[in-house]
């Protein structure tokens, strides 16, 4: 009698295990890039197609870079920081007239104000090597 039921047991999982599945080809659809930058592939192994930043925005990607790597505005302009799926944060160098630096920041954006001509180097103080410039006319 105990080996019925234990027979029943594994019969009941392994018709469970094979319902429910799990990854290979079938007809789903496949889950979206998590990185835009253009060094990523796809589920596919396509390479990625780079998000375009907007006028005055910087990205800073979920492959840990900023794009652009520089941007030149005119004094009195908002910058916009958009932030991916990855933390990252924006430290300024401490130079004149540079702005507030920016927090750990994940899927959001954060805008500063460049008052003053100059430029103003910055660095993602989480991710060696991640740094950017954005030159004020």
């Amino acid at each position: 009698m105990n080996v019925r039921r234990l027979a029943g047991a594994l019969a009941a999982a392994l018709l469970f295990t094979t319902a429910c599945g799990g990854g290979g080809g079938g007809s789903s659809s496949p889950t979206s890039p998590t990185n835009n930058n253009g060094t990523g592939t796809d589920p596919y192994g396509n390479p990625t197609t780079p998000a375009a930043p907007a006028a005055n925005q910087v990205i800073a990607t979920a492959s840990s870079a900023f794009n652009p790597l520089t941007i030149t505005v005119t004094k009195g302009t908002d910058v916009t920081f958009t932030f991916e799926s990855v933390t990252h944060n924006v430290a300024f160098d401490a130079v004149s007239g540079a702005p507030a630096n920016v927090g750990n920041t994940t899927n959001a954006s954060v805008i500063r104000t460049f008052a003053t001509a100059g430029s103003f180097g910055f660095q993602c103080t989480l991710h060696g090597g991640m740094r950017g410039t954005v030159v004020v006319n």
